[in-house]
């Protein structure tokens, strides 16, 4: 298995700041962010470390049970992950996953997703370099994404999609 810092070579070029050990970094707080900007719950994993405006941001939406995974996060997760250092990705993962009553169910596997993705987001930040580059560069130019047509009645739904089609949504 290649190791995160492994991939992070082709970064060697850059002039990247140090992350040294002696750097002593650590989470300092973790809360979940509950917003809805057009429509289902969408959750948010915040993690602030001991460095000034140093904040991680992760995506941990489970829009059925949204209240079960800001419990998850701020109950569990949160108080766990308190003084560790956040460069430490791989241990927190396995620690919030052994550790968790609902191990591989959806509201853990959530919330774990959304704290991995912070802590990530910290790293990204504070070696200067988006984390797709961390993780071994890009895959591809572009991804097909798809937009959603959904309306009141049929007639309106039709209208939307022929909408979107227009504008050169393909999905």
């Amino acid at each position: 298995m290649i190791s995160p810092v492994d991939l992070a070579q082709p970064l060697a070029h850059l002039a990247l700041p140090p992350w040294s050990a002696s750097s002593h970094l650590t989470i300092t707080r973790v809360r979940a962010v509950v917003t809805a900007p057009s429509g289902p719950p969408v959750v948010i994993v915040v993690v602030e470390t001991s460095e000034p405006g140093l904040i991680g941001y992760g995506c941990a939406t489970f829009t059925q049970r949204f209240d079960a995974v800001v419990a998850a996060i701020e109950t569990h997760i949160g108080p766990m992950l308190i003084g560790r250092d956040p460069r430490d990705i791989s241990e927190i993962n396995q620690l919030v996953h052994y550790s968790g009553y609902w191990r591989s169910g959806p509201v853990l596997n959530n919330a774990l997703s959304g704290v991995d993705q912070a802590l990530w987001d910290i790293a990204g930040k504070r070696l200067g370099a988006p984390v797709y580059q961390l993780l071994g560069g890009k895959v591809r130019a572009a991804a097909a994404v798809y937009r959603h047509a959904g309306a009141a009645t049929i007639e309106e739904t039709v209208d939307r999609a022929e909408e979107l089609v227009g504008t050169g949504v393909r999905h």
